[in-house]
């Protein structure tokens, strides 16, 4: 059930980012763990600080941008930061 699923770990998606980062997953699966994991859902949450973030993310939802250039932009955009702020507050 939809309601059953637990809340997104900022924690757990920055360790699913990184293993992408260091090699270990491919850009597909490291984007298909951030969707399953609620990444949508963190960065709809953030509001104004994750704008961009949450824009790329929906362009490729949408077909429209490349996952490696999204996998790029999120590392550029600061996701593991956004994501460590979040884990800490």
């Amino acid at each position: 059930m939809m309601g059953d699923r637990p809340e997104a770990d900022p924690k757990k998606l920055a360790g699913q980012f990184e293993e992408w980062i260091s090699g270990e997953t491919l850009v597909g699966r490291m984007l298909a763990n951030l969707k399953t994991g609620r990444l949508p859902e963190v960065l709809a949450a953030a509001g104004d600080g994750a704008t961009d973030l949450a824009e790329l993310w929906q362009g490729w939802e949408r077909g429209k941008v490349l996952p490696l250039e999204v996998a790029q932009g999120l590392a550029d955009g600061g996701l593991l930061d956004l994501l460590g702020d979040l884990d800490e507050a």
